[in-house]
C-alpha cells in the first residue's frame, strides 16, 4: 500500500516515516507540509492513504479531505490530530474521511486503524 503523509511538523513526519517502515505491506511514496501540496502530490503519487494533520497552514486538513474525497479515485484518508477534541472527530466524518486517530494514539492505533480500512491481518505485522 502506498501512503502519502502531510503534516507541517518535519519532525512528525520522520518519526512516522521510520515508524511506517516496520511494516512490510506500506510503501512510502511521499510528503507534504500543507494541505495544497497535498492535493498537487495525490494527484501525482496516487497514493492509497493519506495520513494527514488536521491543523495546517493554508488551507486546513478537513478541507484538503473534502477536495481529495471529490476527486476521481480518492485515496483513503485518516486525519491525525494532537487535539482528542469529539468535534475533530465528527468534523473528519463531515469531511469524507475514512478515520481520525489522536497522533497519542499512533503507536497502538495506526495499524489497527490501517487494517480495518484495507483488510490487513494485523496479527501478522504487529
Amino acid at each position: 500500500m502506498q501512503v502519502l503523509l502531510v503534516d507541517d511538523n518535519e519532525n512528525f513526519l520522520d518519526t512516522l516515516v521510520r515508524y511506517l517502515s516496520t511494516f512490510p505491506f506500506v510503501k512510502y511514496v511521499g510528503r507534504a507540509t500543507s494541505g495544497e501540496e497535498a492535493l498537487k502530490l495525490c494527484i501525482k503519487l496516487k497514493p492509497d492513504l493519506v495520513l494527514m494533520d488536521i491543523k495546517m497552514p493554508g488551507i486546513s486538513g478537513f478541507e484538503t479531505a473534502r477536495l481529495m474525497k471529490s476527486s476521481e479515485n480518492p485515496p483513503r484518508i485518516l486525519l491525525l490530530s494532537f487535539n482528542d477534541n469529539p468535534e475533530y472527530m465528527l468534523e473528519s466524518m463531515k469531511s469524507g474521511a475514512d478515520g481520525y486517530l489522536s497522533k497519542s494514539e499512533i503507536n497502538s492505533g495506526l495499524l489497527r486503524q490501517i487494517s480495518s480500512m484495507f483488510s490487513i491481518n494485523s496479527g501478522a505485522a504487529s
